[in-house]
């Protein structure tokens, strides 16, 4: 790739309750999907990357636990927080808020042995929304965003399914549930040319260290 590319950063949002006790969060919003005392602690070592980083924008997910994120991430900036609906995580419908290892037993041909993801398939019967609708959304965002701010670095607070479907996609279209969750606060980075259609993996799901030079 030639030195016209976007950077994107994304990160997955700080711990929550509903974390600690194995449910599926979706599109959930309530209170089980607030951040605990170590997320909110944890993302507030983000502020460090202002340090060492030059960081042109800032975008997350609608959600609770994204926004918090980002307000402490961005808490010792002058860089405003933008809200973008498309960066929400794909809703599980029935089962946002379920409890993981009850689904498992009950609907186990609807996950992935390996992943411990929810398969596309199983919209089938808890009527989330669609994979593809999914993914076609998180591609419109980042196309969008690149064309409105080229050669620029964007960090992106948002969810496990959509950061490894953002990588996968990267990927030409390889099944995101072919990856593992990114770990909570982990960071991952691409680079993104729609111009010349083009997009790098620069890495995925790293643990943040105060020092490091994205």
């Amino acid at each position: 790739m030639d030195g016209n590319n976007d950077n994107f950063f994304l990160i997955r949002h700080g711990e929550t309750y509903a974390n600690r006790l194995n449910y599926i969060q979706g599109t959930l919003n309530d209170k089980l999907t607030s951040l605990t005392k170590r997320g909110m602690q944890e993302a507030a070592n983000y502020q460090k990357l202002f340090d060492n980083n030059q960081i042109d924008y800032v975008y997350t997910s609608p959600l609770r636990r994204a926004v918090k994120t980002g307000q402490i991430i961005c808490a010792t900036t002058n860089i405003k927080l933008q809200i973008d609906e498309r960066l929400a995580e794909i809703s599980y419908g029935k089962w946002n808020g379920a409890d993981i290892s009850k689904l498992k037993q009950q609907y186990s041909m609807y996950f992935d042995v390996e992943t411990n993801d929810v398969r596309p398939h199983s919209i089938l019967i808890n009527q989330g929304e669609n994979f593809e609708h999914a993914r076609a959304r998180i591609w419109s965002f980042l196309l969008d965003t690149s064309y409105k701010y080229p050669q620029q670095n964007i960090l992106i607070i948002t969810h496990g399914w959509i950061i490894k479907n953002i990588i996968s996609l990267c990927l030409e279209n390889i099944d995101g549930t072919s990856f593992k969750n990114p770990n909570n606060l982990s960071i991952s980075k691409i680079q993104l040319n729609p111009a010349l259609k083009q997009q790098r993996i620069c890495y995925y799901n790293r643990p943040f260290i105060g020092t490091m030079i994205l």
